[in-house]
């Protein structure tokens, strides 16, 4: 393969200052890099070069009509492997194409394993003037689909990582079968040591605990989530997994709208409202580039 300039900026996504929230690599890959765009090997040395959570590599559809939204393929990898859904990449993604691709237009189409997903510009919180900027920020609007959770009658075996902690309830995601373990107060969440190792022998990809936000906090839930088999100890904030936490908590608590917090050392906020009708969960959240390049190949 000859050596061609791609370009890629490195994102905080949900985060609203550098060095927050959770850093994705977005890749952009055009007509240039057809046989990159086809070479899974390839991404994956890539997303394994950056060694971030996650790499996203963007290509864009060229059959769109004209005055249609722009729609672009959007693969996702971590570290060690491909995956089907990720929000912080996505919101990344969408960053990078509204701040330095797209010369104007307020919504992005992408096409990914889990089906049609869009980003658009959305007012900042608690502003009613134009979409997009406030104060120089951009707020991004991801529409994902809702995931079922599941009752499990099977306790982890994870008493290390709890050390004391207490379990509410245990239940297990839809979509791939993710731990969900309710613990009894958000400190519990925070205050979690995990033990990677013990975490590692679950039959399940991921562990996420969550709790209760403490009251006055402006928040509605606490979580974390500790996936070593992805690659990663512990993802910093993860859009995919408020697929399924949104409608649990939503359940819980009788709300619609819900704000959470993923209380990882490097925390980040996500906004979140469940439409049931259709299924979908919109996530919102503001990003950050922190830096921007070219990869040859």
């Amino acid at each position: 393969m000859g050596k061609k300039a791609i370009r890629y900026a490195v994102v905080d996504a949900f985060a609203t200052e550098p060095f927050k929230g959770n850093p994705a690599a977005v890749c952009l890959l055009g007509d240039e890099n057809a046989a990159a765009a086809a070479d899974e090997r390839w991404m994956q040395s890539v997303a394994t070069e950056f060694n971030l959570s996650e790499t996203a590599f963007l290509v864009r559809d060229t059959s769109r009509p004209a005055g249609a939204a722009p729609r672009f393929h959007l693969r996702w990898f971590t570290p060690v492997t491909e995956v089907e859904l990720c929000g912080h990449a996505t919101l990344a993604s969408a960053h990078f194409l509204f701040t330095t691709v797209l010369a104007e237009g307020g919504m992005i189409e992408f096409t990914t394993k889990s089906g049609i997903l869009t980003a658009k510009k959305v007012p900042a919180l608690g502003s009613t003037g134009v979409p997009g900027e406030e104060q120089g920020k951009l707020f991004i609007e991801l529409d994902f689909p809702m995931i079922d959770f599941l009752d499990c009658h099977e306790l982890p075996s994870i008493p290390k990582t709890l050390n004391g902690a207490s379990m509410v309830s245990v239940h297990r995601s839809a979509a791939d079968g993710d731990l969900i373990v309710e613990l009894s107060s958000a400190k519990e969440v925070a205050d979690i040591l995990p033990n990677i190792d013990e975490i590692k022998k679950l039959s399940s990809g991921g562990l996420m605990l969550t709790g209760p936000a403490p009251a006055g906090s402006g928040y509605d839930f606490f979580t974390r989530l500790f996936c070593p088999k992805f690659g990663m100890d512990e993802d910093p904030v993860t859009g995919s997994i408020h697929c399924v936490l949104g409608p649990y908590w939503g359940r819980k608590l009788g709300k619609q709208k819900l704000t959470a917090f993923q209380a990882s050392p490097r925390g980040g906020t996500l906004h979140l409202e469940l439409d049931d009708t259709n299924r979908r969960v919109r996530i919102k959240g503001e990003t950050v580039t922190v830096m921007a390049g070219t990869l040859l190949v």
